[in-house]
C-alpha cells in the first residue's frame, strides 16, 4: 500500500472521461512503458486483463486508471491503506518473477488489486493468499476480488507479521507495506530458492528489495526506490505524531520512541547554528548506513482546505548521563541547528571528513545480504560494506565500487 501522492494535477478532460475501461487500461500501459516502469510481457498482460476500476468502486474511471496512488482507509489524518501507484505495482511484480503454479503470500491486502494481478500470473494451478491486519480492509478486498472474478484468492484477516503458516512454504512472499526489519516468520515460511520482496528502510531511504533465500541467508537481486505506508501489528516500526506549539504537529518517522524527546528539544531555546553545508541525500545515506540514529520529521500546520507539510531530517543522540542531543538539517537553507547537549555535534564533527566527500549512490546500485542476527553477529561484514542491525536481521549493504575483497 503505497503512500499516496499529495498533489494531483491530472484533471481529466471531457474526452478522457468518455473512454471505456479497456481503453483506459491501454492508455495506462502506454504510460508505464514510456516511463520505463513496465518491460515484462506477462506483467503487461496481467495489467491489461485485471479491471482496476472494480477494486476502486468509489472513484471515477479516469482516477482508477491514473498512474497515482489512491488512499482508501484512514486513521485520523493518517492514511493506512491505499491502492498503490500502478508504476510501482508493475516494478514490484517484475521484481517478484512470478511464474505459473507458484504459491504466493501477500502481506497487506489493500484493495485486492495486486492479489488479482498475481493470480493472473500464477495461473489456475497457483495459489495466492493475501493477509491484512484490518478485517474491514480484508472484507472489502474479498468483495472486490469476487466482483472481478478472482474468488480463488484467499483473503485472511490476521497480523501479517506472523505470515500464514497454513499455506507454507511459499515460492514468493511480498509485502505491500513498509518494514524496517524482516520478521522471522517470513524467512521461515519462504521456500529455499524463493523470493521475499518488501519495501525496506535502510540508510535513510526506502527500497523495494527482492531477496533470494539461499543457504540460511537472503541475497538481494534487485532494489528500486519506493515509499509505502508502514506495517502495523507486532512487527510495526513505530511512528508517532507529537503536538507542538501553534497548532503544529511533529511526525517522527521510524523513531516514535524519540518523538517526544525530539519535540521537547525543538521547543527549547536557544538553539545553536552550526557550520553550513548543503543537506544532501548523500549525507543522510552516509550517516544512516554508518549506524547512527537518523530520522525524518515533518511539521504540519493546518491551513484552509489543506495541510502544509514540511520535511526535515536529523541526527539524535541520547547521551548516557548527559541528556539528549539533536542536530537538525534545515530543508531550505544549507545550515544545521543543534539542540540540547553537544553529543550529536561531536558525532558529525568526527564524521565530517567522510560525509563531506560522500556521494549519493542510487538505490538500484546497492546490494544487500540479510542474515538472522544470531548468525550475522558472529561474523564481521565484508570490507567496504556498511552494517545495519535490526531486531531480527542484520543487513550488510554496499555498492559495486565500495566492496573490497
Amino acid at each position: 500500500m503505497e503512500r499516496p501522492q499529495t498533489d494531483d494535477n491530472t484533471t481529466p478532460t471531457t474526452d478522457e472521461q468518455t473512454l471505456a475501461p479497456d481503453e483506459l487500461r491501454e492508455r495506462l500501459i502506454g504510460i508505464l512503458k514510456a516511463n520505463d516502469a513496465l518491460h515484462d510481457p506477462t506483467v503487461e498482460r496481467a495489467l491489461r486483463t485485471v479491471p482496476r476500476h472494480l477494486f476502486l468502486p468509489d472513484v471515477s474511471l479516469d482516477q482508477a486508471y491514473a498512474d497515482a496512488a489512491i488512499a482508501t482507509h484512514w486513521e485520523g489524518a493518517i492514511a493506512v491503506s491505499s491502492a498503490s501507484q500502478p508504476a510501482i505495482v508493475a516494478i514490484m511484480l517484475e521484481q517478484l518473477q512470478l511464474t505459473p503454479d507458484m504459491d504466493v503470500l501477500e502481506i497487506g491486502a489493500g484493495t485486492g488489486y495486486n492479489a488479482a494481478l498475481m493470480a493472473e500470473l500464477v495461473g489456475p494451478l497457483g495459489h495466492v493468499t493475501t493477509v491484512d491486519i484490518d478485517p474491514e480492509i480484508v472484507a472489502e478486498a474479498r468483495a472486490h476480488l469476487d466482483a472481478a472474478g478472482y474468488s480463488q484468492v484467499r483473503a485472511i484477516a490476521a497480523d501479517g507479521a506472523f505470515g500464514w503458516p497454513e499455506g507454507a512454504p511459499y515460492d514468493r512472499i511480498i509485502l505491500t507495506v513498509g518494514a524496517a526489519d524482516i520478521a522471522p516468520a517470513w524467512f521461515e515460511q519462504l521456500a529455499e530458492g524463493g523470493i521475499l520482496l518488501l519495501p525496506l528502510l535502510l540508510g535513510g531511504a526506502e527500497a523495494s528489495a527482492a531477496f533470494r533465500k539461499r543457504a540460511g541467508e537472503l541475497v538481494s537481486e534487485s532494489l528500486a526506490p519506493c515509499g509505502f505506508m508502514r506495517l502495523r501489528g507486532a512487527e510495526a516500526w513505530p511512528d508517532q505524531w507529537v503536538p507542538l506549539a501553534d497548532g503544529r504537529r511533529l511526525f517522527a518517522e521510524h523513531a516514535s520512541d524519540l518523538a517526544v524527546p525530539i519535540a521537547s528539544l525543538l521547543r527549547t531555546r536557544p538553539r545553536r547554528r552550526l557550520w553550513t553545508h548543503p543537506p544532501t541525500p548523500a549525507v543522510q545515506q552516509y550517516l544512516g548506513l554508518r549506524g547512527y540514529t537518523t530520522f525524518t520529521i515533518f511539521t504540519e500546520r493546518k491551513i484552509p482546505q489543506r495541510s502544509r507539510v514540511r520535511g526535515r531530517w536529523g541526527v539524535y543522540v541520547g547521551e548516557p548521563g548527559g541528556g539528549p542531543s539533536l542536530v537538525l538539517f534545515a530543508n531550505t537553507l544549507p545550515m544545521l541547528l543543534a539542540f540540547g547537549t553537544p553529543a550529536a555535534e561531536r558525532i558529525l564533527e568526527a564524521e565530517l571528513p567522510g560525509w563531506q566527500s560522500a556521494s549519493y549512490q542510487p538505490i538500484e546500485r546497492r546490494h544487500v545480504i540479510a542474515r538472522p542476527r544470531a548468525i550475522a553477529d558472529a561474523t564481521p561484514p565484508p570490507a567496504g560494506a556498511s552494517r545495519v542491525s535490526r531486531r531480527h536481521f542484520t543487513f550488510d549493504v554496499w555498492t559495486d565500487d565500495e566492496l573490497r575483497y
